[in-house]
């Protein structure tokens, strides 16, 4: 069996003793370095060029080597650094320095560091694991992903946890726009020499070019409506979640414009008589600080994020997709009779995504009559 290696750079002055001293769970097993490459000296006091080494990942410390693959689904593909063949990835294996991650449509890769950190990267998105030269776990290409502890680089801004239990989402928009989201702790978010702290349940938005904007409070947690109990805000205000028969739905009501007439011909009363009025989303001179105010008044939610799975721990996931917030969803179409696990969250109107709500079971099928 072949042994996997990493390459590891050496910066001119460095000897095979210093290499071993930084890098190897043994220095004494310099020599083994002497297997793997074709080296000027054998000396290992004498300073070698700079150049790349190959080293067996075993024999490594553990904070340099790149990540593991923990779980997958669908059509994942990896590339190591240096190659331009993508190949199809393998349960658990190793990513190395520099390896890229591309997950193809309704596909999902999770990463988990040896360091601790974990990358959740999600359809049709690309990430280079802890990219050479950066100081960042991550740099994500394209697409979107979920990181806990993870230092992340886009085109547009750099994310930096700052506590321990620090989770966040970052998404790259069409033009480039990086969306960041904080769920727990505290991130730090930089671009064009301006930095802001973000806490949980804010988020930020970062145009190419641009510095980041002001935390933006994230969508409400979701909950399902009970009978007597007041919804989402406390006294109904906002979307509720409805499931019944295997159907899940949002309690929200379409604008009606002033005057339209039902089949019986009886005015239908106008819905949004009184409130502020919403700006055009396509507007390129609308300011962040005016669509904060059209989330929180106008319409608080576009769409809700919906994952099934068959494990608590949503490690199996069945159902990951986003419906817009007038879906009514048939779970007894889209999955066999069973019992499974299910969890949302809100999508507001600037595409922040908030926290998923505690996982519900759910029966389908025969039990659940």
């Amino acid at each position: 069996m072949s042994q996997e290696l990493q390459n590891i750079v050496v910066r001119p002055g460095d000897t095979l003793w210093s290499i071993s001293n930084t890098y190897l769970k043994d220095p004494t097993k310099w020599n083994e370095l002497l297997k793997y490459n074709k080296l000027p000296v054998s000396d290992p006091s004498l300073a070698l060029p700079g150049m790349a080494l190959r080293v067996p990942t075993i024999l490594i410390k553990e904070q340099y080597r790149a990540a593991v693959l923990i779980y997958y689904v669908n059509e994942v593909l990896y590339r190591r650094s240096g190659s331009a063949d993508w190949k199809a990835v393998a349960a658990k294996m190793n990513l190395f320095k520099s390896d890229t991650l591309r997950t193809t449509v309704d596909a999902r890769a999770d990463v988990r560091f040896y360091t601790g950190e974990v990358l959740n990267l999600y359809p049709n998105s690309i990430a280079v694991l802890r990219p050479p030269n950066k100081q960042a776990d991550v740099e994500l290409l394209a697409g979107e992903m979920r990181g806990l502890r993870s230092r992340v680089i886009t085109v547009s801004a750099r994310i930096t946890p700052k506590t321990k239990d620090t989770e966040f989402g970052a998404k790259i928009k069409d033009d480039l726009t990086t969306l960041v989201q904080v769920y727990q702790g505290r991130a730090e978010v930089e671009a064009q020499g301006k930095v802001i702290n973000v806490p949980a349940g804010f988020a930020s938005e970062i145009k190419l070019d641009m510095p980041p904007s002001e935390p933006v409070q994230l969508p409400p947690l979701p909950e399902f409506e009970k009978a007597g109990v007041p919804g989402l805000a406390g006294a109904g205000q906002g979307p509720q979640l409805k499931m019944e028969g295997g159907f899940i739905s949002l309690k929200t009501v379409k604008p009606v414009k002033t005057g339209r007439q039902t089949a019986q011909g009886a005015d239908v009363p106008d819905l949004t008589a009184g409130a502020p009025k919403a700006a055009d989303l396509n507007d390129k001179n609308i300011k962040i600080d005016d669509l904060a105010k059209m989330v929180s008044v106008v319409n608080p939610v576009q769409g809700y994020h919906v994952q099934i799975a068959a494990d608590q721990n949503f490690l199996k996931l069945i159902i990951d997709k986003r419906y817009d917030a007038f879906d009514r969803i048939d779970l007894n179409e889209l999955l066999a009779p069973g019992v499974y696990w299910l969890r949302v969250s809100y999508i507001d109107l600037l595409g922040f995504e908030g926290k998923y709500n505690a996982p519900r079971q759910v029966t389908l099928g025969k039990a659940s009559r």
